[in-house]
C-alpha cells in the first residue's frame, strides 16, 4: 500500500515537472514570437522567463523601449496571468494571437523614465503622490524621505488587468499603481463598442465609446509626515503649512492657466490635512468622442466629461475648473508713432496738425460677452460758447488685467469698457494761436450745434463733423439678488462665479446658502448645487 502511494507521489512529481518543462519551453517560444510581432512598435527584452502550473508566466529583468520615444521602461519582474496551463500550452502550440477574455499583469520595481507630458511637481512617478513638494523650501528627495522615517527599498507594485465581453463588445480595464508608505493611484475605464482585433488598425478610436472613467488617489500615510516635516523645517505650525501648501498648489495650477473652484480647494485641503482618499468620477455625455480629444478645448472637454469629486464618504461635488485664456500679444504699432503727424511736423508751421483718432489702436481681446451699453459720461461733449477742452488719450494705456483672475465677471469687465474718446485739437487760449502754428479756422455758422448736445465733435480746418448718437444696446438679462431666487423657481438664469465661469440653468430650489440649478445638456438634465459664496452675479435671462 505504501509502495503504491509512494509511486503515485513520485509519478505526480514527474508529471508536474514535465508539464512545467513543457510550459517553460512553449512559453519561451511563444514569448519570442510575441516580441517579434511587437518589434515595429517597441524593443522588448528580458533576462529570464518561467511558467507556473497555474498558467502564469514570469519574466525577470524586463525593459521596454518604445520606437522613436528615446526612453526605456524597466521592471524587476513582470507576472502575466492566464486562464490556465492548458490554455497557455494551446496558445503556444497553435500560434494563436487572440487575447483571453480576462487577463492581468503585475509589475514590481518599476522604474519610470522622465515623461515629457508629466510634471513631477504635479505627480511624482517614484511615489505616486500628488503635489508632493508644493509649499516646501525645495523638492523632496530620498534623503528627506529617510528623515521622515519612510520605508526605503520597498519596491512598487503595479497591476493592469482587463475583462472583455465579446458578446457585448464591452471592455473593463483598470490600472493600479502603488508605492508602499506613500500613495496608491487607481484608474478604471468602462468602454463599449470595443473590438480588440482592430486595436492596431488606423482609425480604431473613432468607434469605441467611454461609458465611465474614474481615478482614485489614496494616501498611505505620507501626507501627515510630509506636513510635519516641512512645517518644522520652515518654522510653521502644521495647519499653517497646510494653508501654504494649498496656496502653492493653486499657484502651480495658475501657471497652466487653471483656476480651481473654492469648494474643490477646500476638499483638497481636507485630503492634505487628514489623509484618506479622493475619487474623481466621469460619466461622459453622448457628444464626447475619443478621436476629438486633442481637438477639443479644455472648457468643452471638462463639460463633456461631467466629472464629480468625492472625499472619503462625503457627498460628491462638481469638479469645477476655470481655464484662463492665452495671453494676447498686441502686434499693432505703438501709440504716438503716427507717420502722418510726423510728416506734418516736418513740413513746417503752415501745415495744420492732423486729427489723431486713437480708435485705430487695437484694444485687448475679450471673451464673447453681451455688447456694453454706451454711457453718456464716456463721450466727449463740446459746446460752442465754451472753450472746453477734451483730454487727450494717454499714449500708453495700462494693460487690461486678466478677467478670470479678478472677482468681477467677464460681463462686468466688458460693461466697464467704452470706445476711447476722439482727440480734439482745441483753439489756443484767448484766441491767440500758438507760436509756429497756423490759426484754426472758425466753424461755419451754417452748422448749428445744439446747446445741450452730447455728440462727439471732430475739429478739422473749416469743418465741424457731428457723429450720430449711438443707440443704446439692450441687455438680455436683469441682475437679481440671491435672496430673490426663492421666488424664481423654474426661471432661466446665468450665474457668474468668482473664477469667471458662466453657468446657465433653471432655478430648482434654494437651501441655506446653496442654490439647486437644473442644467440640460446632451438630451438629459442634471441638478448641481452652487454655493452662494462662489457667485459674484446672478442674471435673470429675458428669453
Amino acid at each position: 500500500m505504501w509502495k503504491w502511494l509512494r509511486n503515485g507521489v513520485l509519478l505526480a512529481i514527474v508529471l508536474a515537472g514535465a508539464l512545467k518543462l513543457a510550459a517553460w519551453y512553449a512559453v519561451g517560444k511563444d514569448a519570442q514570437r510575441v516580441v517579434a510581432a511587437l518589434a515595429p512598435y517597441a524593443d522588448i527584452r528580458y533576462d529570464g522567463i518561467g511558467a507556473g502550473l497555474d498558467g502564469s508566466v514570469s519574466l525577470t529583468g524586463v525593459s521596454v523601449a518604445p520606437k522613436n520615444a528615446h526612453r526605456v521602461y524597466r521592471a524587476d519582474t513582470a507576472t502575466l496571468d492566464s486562464p490556465g496551463l492548458l490554455w497557455l500550452l494551446k496558445h503556444a502550440a497553435l500560434h494563436e494571437n487572440e487575447l483571453p477574455a480576462q487577463f492581468g499583469i503585475t509589475f514590481t520595481g518599476v522604474t519610470w523614465p522622465p515623461e515629457p507630458w508629466l510634471d513631477p511637481q504635479w505627480l511624482d512617478p517614484a511615489t505616486y503622490v500628488l503635489f508632493a513638494s508644493a509649499g516646501c523650501q525645495a523638492r523632496l528627495d530620498a534623503a528627506d524621505y529617510r528623515r521622515m522615517g519612510m520605508e526605503s527599498g520597498a519596491p512598487s507594485r503595479d497591476r493592469f488587468e482587463y475583462r472583455y465581453d465579446a458578446g457585448q463588445h464591452a471592455l473593463t480595464a483598470s490600472l493600479r499603481l502603488s508605492a508602499p508608505g506613500f500613495a496608491t493611484l487607481a484608474l478604471e475605464a468602462d468602454v463599449s463598442r470595443f473590438d480588440p482585433a482592430k486595436v492596431l488598425r488606423p482609425g480604431f478610436w473613432e468607434t469605441p465609446r467611454i461609458d465611465q472613467l474614474s481615478a482614485t488617489f489614496a494616501d498611505n500615510g505620507f501626507m501627515s509626515r510630509r506636513n510635519d516635516y516641512c512645517a518644522k523645517r520652515e518654522g510653521l505650525g502644521t495647519p499653517q503649512f497646510v494653508d501654504k501648501h494649498a496656496t502653492a498648489v493653486e499657484a502651480l495650477l495658475q501657471k497652466s492657466r487653471i483656476q480651481p473652484d473654492d469648494e474643490l480647494v477646500r476638499l483638497y485641503k481636507n485630503l492634505v490635512e487628514h489623509g484618506g482618499s479622493l475619487r474623481l468620477l466621469s460619466l461622459p455625455n453622448a457628444v464626447f468622442s475619443i478621436k476629438s480629444w486633442n481637438s477639443t478645448s479644455r472648457e468643452e472637454l471638462l463639460r463633456q466629461l461631467n466629472v464629480t469629486a468625492r472625499y472619503q464618504d462625503k457627498p460628491p461635488i462638481m469638479f469645477r475648473l476655470a481655464f484662463m485664456p492665452e495671453p494676447s500679444v498686441d502686434t499693432s504699432a505703438p501709440v504716438g508713432t503716427d507717420t502722418a503727424a510726423t510728416a506734418a511736423a516736418a513740413a513746417g508751421p503752415n501745415v495744420p496738425p492732423p486729427v489723431v483718432a486713437p480708435a485705430s489702436v487695437a484694444a485687448p481681446a475679450l471673451p464673447p460677452a453681451p455688447k456694453p451699453e454706451r454711457k453718456p459720461e464716456a463721450i466727449v461733449a463740446a459746446k460752442p460758447e465754451s472753450s472746453a477742452i477734451a483730454k487727450p488719450a494717454r499714449e500708453n494705456p495700462p494693460a487690461a488685467k486678466n478677467p478670470s483672475t479678478e472677482s468681477a465677471s467677464y460681463l462686468d469687465k466688458a460693461e466697464s469698457r467704452f470706445t476711447p474718446p476722439l482727440v480734439v485739437h482745441p483753439p489756443a487760449r484767448d484766441g491767440m494761436a500758438e507760436a509756429g502754428a497756423a490759426p484754426l479756422a472758425t466753424p461755419p455758422a451754417s452748422t448749428p450745434i445744439p446747446v445741450n448736445s452730447t455728440q462727439a465733435l471732430v475739429w478739422k480746418p473749416g469743418i465741424v463733423e457731428q457723429l450720430p448718437e449711438a443707440a443704446p444696446v439692450k441687455k438680455d438679462y436683469t441682475v437679481v439678488e440671491f435672496s430673490a431666487l426663492a421666488q424664481l423657481t423654474g426661471r432661466h438664469v446665468r450665474l457668474i462665479t468668482r473664477g469667471g465661469k458662466q453657468i446657465e440653468g433653471f432655478v430648482g430650489s434654494t437651501v441655506d446658502n446653496n442654490v439647486q440649478l437644473r442644467i440640460e445638456r446632451g438630451g438629459g438634465s442634471a441638478l448641481i448645487a452652487i454655493s452662494r459664496d462662489s457667485i459674484t452675479q446672478i442674471q435673470l435671462l429675458h428669453w
